[in-house]
């Protein structure tokens, strides 16, 4: 990777704040305490399509999707969101949620950058 530059750090700057501002922090607090259920079949039970637990789901990997897509297209340093973000942690919590989802509607592509970058940071780490 090049080195980060003022514009990537712009970048990393507007995704933070969009992501507060569709309460990504809330959500992720919410994914990483005992309501969370790692199980899709139990998950959905328990938080339906509509439900604010199904929306917190939903808003993590939206965000994380959406970084991801970014990444995989050279619009955001790799260097720079790695070392900002951890991305496998979530991933890891939330992949449950986020490939029972996929195969349910049917849509291979569903999350599948978020699953990309958490892969992308792995290789990173080393």
């Amino acid at each position: 990777m090049t080195k980060p530059t003022y514009q990537d750090a712009e970048i990393m700057l507007q995704v933070s704040q969009w992501g507060t501002a569709m309460g990504v922090q809330a959500a992720m607090n919410w994914m990483w305490s005992d309501k969370f259920i790692a199980d899709y079949t139990v998950f959905r039970e328990k938080h339906p399509p509509g439900s604010k637990g199904f929306r917190r789901a939903t808003t993590v990997c939206s965000w994380f999707e959406t970084i991801g897509t970014l990444y995989k297209n050279g619009l955001f340093n790799g260097d720079l969101l790695f070392d900002w973000l951890l991305i496998t942690g979530p991933w890891e919590r939330m992949k449950g949620f986020a490939l029972g989802l996929r195969e349910e509607s049917g849509a291979a592509q569903l999350y599948e950058n978020f699953e990309a970058l958490a892969k992308a940071q792995q290789e990173w780490d080393g």
